[in-house]
């Protein structure tokens, strides 16, 4: 019996050393795997860095156009007059859609089956491969309906291509709200629109911004969809510029990701490349950083 109750301790000992085994293992693996993805991160912004930052810090580089008749040369003073502009123009679009969209889905549509291939529907668009929107856009905006090459017909196709994420993640952040906020509200006899506009939005918007967040940092890599919607013209200081408001809609335009590819294909200006790399990581990290003050603050004041 007092062999049996060693054995019975002796197995349960290396059981328990197992598990720590196993524990320690699986905590050093993911420690690993995250500093591994940090270090590769801080290799691939330093090589970036390195090689473009002293270009990109010229005030010369920043605020010139392109020299002569080409398109690779000189400054890119147009380039982000023209990535400005497509943000602008596909955002004023797709936000307010996406939103009441993802509003009418969480809070009236009944959950039936049109509602289930709705939502099926929205999830499969946001997984198709954006050269596709970029064919759609040239297709539609720019032969069907005549547009031609311009800012508006690439600021239409980005502000479909950015929709379903907008539509997810505002759907998603109004769904996180609890209950009862909406229950206490509808108690005392507010109705449910005012209950949406004054309740619910306002506890979802760091969510929605986060998803408006990501919409545009997918706006400004993108660069397939834009050259074949918006053309890649850049000769000429944009209209609006000029006081020729709104025709500068319809202006063909190169933004800084659509630049970039041209520069890395380019021999001659490959080492530009690096600085407009520069230069789009630095519109992004802004970016984040604006977005995130602007929802803490909100946060504070909500909870105030």
């Amino acid at each position: 019996m007092i062999q049996a109750a060693k054995e019975k301790f002796k197995n349960e000992t290396g059981n328990i050393s197992k598990i720590h085994f196993e524990q320690d293992l699986a905590l050093k693996s993911l420690w690993f795997s995250g500093w591994f993805i940090v270090a590769v991160l801080i290799f691939i912004i330093g090589y970036i860095c390195y090689h473009g930052l002293p270009t990109a810090l010229s005030f010369h580089y920043l605020f010139s156009p392109p020299e002569g008749g080409r398109h690779d040369t000189g400054g890119i003073l147009y380039q982000v007059i023209a990535t400005v502009y497509l943000i602008f123009g596909a955002i004023i679009v797709a936000a307010p859609i996406g939103v009441f969209a993802a509003i009418y889905l969480t809070e009236y549509a009944p959950q039936n089956f049109i509602t289930k291939t709705t939502r099926f529907a929205i999830e499969n668009l946001a997984g198709i491969p954006s050269i596709i929107y970029g064919l759609f856009g040239l297709a539609f905006f720019v032969i069907f309906l005549k547009f031609q090459f311009s800012i508006l017909a690439g600021a239409l196709t980005v502000a479909i291509m950015v929709l379903p994420v907008i539509i997810r993640t505002s759907e998603e952040a109004l769904k996180s709200v609890p209950l009862n906020f909406r229950e206490s509200s509808l108690a005392l006899g507010v109705n449910k629109w005012q209950t949406i506009y004054n309740v619910v939005l306002p506890s979802a918007f760091p969510g929605i911004l986060t998803g408006i967040l990501l919409s545009i940092g997918r706006i400004i890599g993108e660069s397939a969809v834009l050259i074949l919607a918006s053309g890649g013209s850049i000769t000429a200081m944009p209209t609006f510029l000029s006081g020729e408001y709104p025709y500068f809609l319809s202006d063909s335009a190169r933004t800084l990701a659509v630049h970039l590819y041209y520069q890395a294909t380019s021999y001659d200006t490959r080492s530009k490349a690096f600085a407009t790399g520069v230069v789009l990581i630095f519109v992004v990290l802004l970016l984040n950083y604006c977005i995130n003050k602007i929802s803490k603050l909100y946060s504070k004041k909500l909870l105030a």
